[in-house]
């Protein structure tokens, strides 16, 4: 047994001796990192997954009554705790949490409305269901309020009104007042629409509760205060939506020009700058108007017609007396006695139409160009001569930057001047000191990572290949040395016995009783050298 592990010994010991240094340092590289890769495979991969055993923000006295329940029931050790979460490992999750439920675990830190349903006793005063009343309401508003994004936890002191049997004049003493303390989770700030669903919903919740006596802070003793559609935090928002509107019009504009005049002169060759000034004023009308139903002749639909005609025929006696005799008549006028012949006639048309009624409410765009600014920097031919950019290109490049200019200023309904529009554009030749980069509107960060993953996979795979054909060709070349014939070398005498003398006896008994540790010793000697 002990020569055979000394003759595997020795065989790894030659094999290993026929790599150089480098060799060795390379091989000795790679096993290392296949080891720790391969162990941490292992580790990460026997690790239980732990996840949360209940979902939602638990209080801590949740955790505390699960806590002790797990202890007692010999699960110690196999769990942890994370802020106001306990993990499991995820094939015990519905175990636990299917026997704590059972237990009535957790049972929270107050009262619930549920315990109206249950028999609180007969003998119970109004004083104390009053209380008991409260408490649940806060109870059942803090979890309420924990649903909100960013709200950990929340603990609710409600003031309910005193009810009175006779009416009081002051309105505010039948009022409730609420003051909360909310736990923002770390790393989250509240924003004026969540302090605002906050107010609403403590407001909402509780009888006879307005806004104004909701008093918000958190767990830093900040007071959220809710906020108007004329607060600052609304006036910096709208601010900071109207810039970045800005900013995106004019990169638009700025990157395609520059790639169309980039394209005609070179991407090294122009650099574009564009102001643009926006009218964000939003305008609603509505116009009630009323069109005949045939426009050509301008006339509505008949929905109604009558027509009415009277004729009258009569014969009566003479006019009679002296005309203009009497004191209230007119001197010559024939008198009044008599009526006379008489005819009568009359024709009536009446006709109802139906017109279009219409009524539009017209909202205007919410933003629109009032002005627009170009400046375009060209670098001339001749970066020294600043005249050798010809006026007859600026004048093409200005023609072309006026029909965008042109363009943008459409919607005021003005027609502009060609004045007008040249003074809106500026080409002016530069030399340029550097490249003009142009805006990429995404990174290509992941596309990157994925190259080099791959090179990174790829150099590995060619270090592995690399071994298993090195080891492959030492294998074959050590099985035809083991299948060779054995080596003969004659028998040499020496006149002296030096230590040279002694040497080559050595050498000769080992290539003799071991040809093939000969072998790799004359290889390593080769190589060294």
């Amino acid at each position: 047994m002990k020569e055979r592990l000394q003759q595997w010994r020795e065989r790894i010991g030659a094999f290993w001796g026929r790599f150089s240094n480098k060799q060795r340092m390379l091989i000795g590289a790679t096993t290392a990192f296949l080891i720790i890769a391969m162990s941490l495979f292992i580790y990460i991969a026997s690790r239980p997954n732990y996840v949360p055993l209940f979902s939602g923000n638990l209080s801590e006295v949740d955790v505390a009554q699960i806590k002790q329940e797990l202890d007692a029931s010999g699960y110690q050790g196999q769990y942890q705790i994370q802020g106001n979460n306990v993990l499991v490992p995820e094939k015990d999750k519905y175990n636990l949490a299917a026997d704590l439920t059972a237990k009535g675990i957790p049972k929270g830190d107050g009262v619930r409305l549920d315990i109206f349903s249950q028999n609180i006793g007969m003998g119970m005063t109004d004083r104390q269901f009053d209380v008991v009343e409260r408490d649940a309401m806060q109870t059942q508003l803090a979890d309420l309020l924990k649903t909100v994004d960013g709200v950990r936890d929340a603990k609710v002191v409600l003031t309910m009104p005193t009810k009175e049997v006779f009416i009081r004049p002051d309105a505010e003493a039948s009022k409730a007042t609420a003051s909360i303390v909310v736990d923002v989770e770390p790393g989250k700030q509240l924003e004026a629409p969540q302090i605002n669903a906050l107010y609403n919903l403590v407001s909402k919740s509780v009888p006879n509760l307005p806004k104004e006596n909701i008093v918000i802070m958190n767990q830093y003793s900040e007071m959220l205060e809710p906020q108007t559609d004329n607060g600052d935090v609304y006036a910096l928002d709208q601010y900071e939506k109207q810039r970045k509107i800005k900013k995106d019009i004019e990169m638009d504009i700025q990157r395609n020009l520059q790639n169309m005049l980039g394209t005609i002169l070179g991407r090294d060759k122009v650099f574009v700058y564009t102001y643009v000034k926006l009218n964000f004023d939003k305008t609603q009308r509505e116009e009630n108007l009323v069109e005949p139903v045939d426009k050509q002749n301008n006339e509505g639909i008949i929905i109604s017609a009558e027509k009415i005609q009277e004729t009258y025929s009569g014969k009566g006696a003479q006019a009679g007396g002296t005309a203009g005799t009497g004191q209230t008549q007119i001197p010559g006028y024939p008198g009044a006695a008599g009526t006379g012949d008489g005819q009568y006639e009359k024709t009536e048309d009446r006709v109802n139409r139906e017109v279009n009624r219409v009524k539009q409410n017209i909202v205007g765009q919410p933003y629109k160009i009032d002005d627009i600014t170009i400046n375009v920097g060209v670098e001339p031919p001749d970066p020294t001569k600043p005249a050798s950019l010809t006026p007859d290109t600026q004048n093409r490049i200005q023609q072309l930057l006026g029909n965008v200019v042109r363009a943008s200023l459409s919607s005021q309904g003005t027609q502009f001047t060609q004045q007008q529009i040249n003074d809106r554009i500026s080409v002016f030749p530069q030399a340029f000191s550097g490249k003009q980069q142009v805006a990429q509107p995404a990174n290509n960060m992941w596309r990157n990572i994925a190259i080099y993953g791959g090179i990174g996979l790829v150099v590995i795979a060619g270090i592995i290949a690399f071994i298993l054909v090195r080891r492959r060709r030492n294998q074959e070349e050590e099985e035809e040395v083991l299948q060779a014939p054995p080596l003969e070398v004659p028998e040499l005498e020496y006149a002296d016995e030096g230590e040279e003398a002694i040497v080559r006896k050595q050498l000769e008994k080992l290539a003799k009783q071991r040809p093939e540790e000969f072998v790799g010793l004359l290889r390593t000697w080769l190589a060294d050298e």
